[in-house]
């Protein structure tokens, strides 16, 4: 199980544990939802009956939006081992395609060079395609679900180029805007010091945990909802973030949600964080790790 997966479980000690020690969340979603009703949100004009990859798109401008911070080796991203398990479960992709899609993105990156600023309109068509198949490849390591998605229907793909095809003009454009929003109003962090998709001390203790950046110490969660609303749920999946660095490794000063459509990044200080969503000023971190790296343990053994 995930982390997420913990949440979404009622059954799930873990996420019992974050739900119940976390439950004042209104005091910092109410303040925030004011904030994004009245902003304008980027809608993307779906047609009746049409089935818009939302969750998709929400992973490819992820990947978009860190590919504007610095390069990661395509070897430590989530979608290499989704598209190696795709090599593996039943052979539906070779190696030699997933090993060519892969270096054609390094050959691709280096051409664009996307980091610290904007792209041209053809190079950031190119990227923003990479990015949604990089999509499609973690939703492969992380569910079953992909086996009714575009990798495998109506058929496998044998090529790059059908890898690359997959993606409509109107799903790229919407990526597109989204992180255009994102370079007009946050362009200023993309020189700040960085952490890409960091996996923390006790991720391997619930079966999986990895946000998607620290930067300046702030732990920021990306959300491309269409819903103007922070819920529970992300203040909530936080929390487990910040407890799962049972050590401090990454000295998370502070916590933030990025809402991509609305184009707002809301963060609080680690300290006013805990101390609003537990409903005790006497809070403290270290105490809640422990506790809940003593449950994980529990739970894996």
């Amino acid at each position: 199980m995930s982390l997420t997966s913990h949440l979404n479980d009622k059954t799930s000690p873990i996420g019992q544990f974050i739900k119940q020690r976390f439950s004042q969340t209104i005091s910092l979603t109410k303040d925030a939802n004011r904030q994004l009703k009245e902003a304008p949100t980027l809608r993307p004009l779906v047609h009746a009956g049409e089935l818009y990859p939302y969750g998709s798109l929400g992973a490819a401008i992820d990947y978009r939006t860190r590919y504007a911070f610095a390069i990661t080796p395509y070897q430590q991203l989530v979608a290499w081992h989704g598209a190696l398990l795709l090599t593996t479960v039943g052979g539906s992709y070779s190696r030699g395609l997933v090993k060519e899609f892969f270096e054609r993105l390094d050959t691709t990156l280096k051409a664009v060079r996307p980091v610290g600023k904007r792209l041209d309109a053809a190079d950031e068509l190119t990227l923003d395609r990479y990015c949604f198949v990089l999509s499609l490849f973690e939703q492969a390591f992380r569910s079953n679900a992909y086996v009714q998605g575009p990798l495998m229907q109506p058929t496998v793909k044998h090529s790059v180029e059908e890898l690359l095809a997959i993606p409509q003009v109107a799903w790229l454009d919407d990526l597109g805007a989204m992180f255009m929003l994102f370079y007009d109003r946050y362009s200023h962090l993309l020189s700040r010091p960085a952490i890409l998709n960091p996996v923390f001390a006790g991720s391997v203790d619930i079966g999986g945990a990895d946000a998607d950046m620290i930067v300046e110490g702030c732990l920021i969660d990306m959300k491309a909802s269409i819903s103007p609303q922070i819920k529970a749920d992300f203040l909530h999946q936080l929390a487990g973030y910040v407890l799962l660095d049972y050590n401090d490794t990454y000295h998370i000063t502070s916590v933030g949600i990025y809402m991509a459509r609305q184009g707002i990044l809301f963060s609080w200080p680690v300290s006013e964080f805990l101390q609003k969503v537990t409903g005790d000023g006497d809070t403290s971190l270290k105490a809640l790790r422990q506790a809940f790296r003593t449950l994980c343990q529990k739970e894996r053994a």
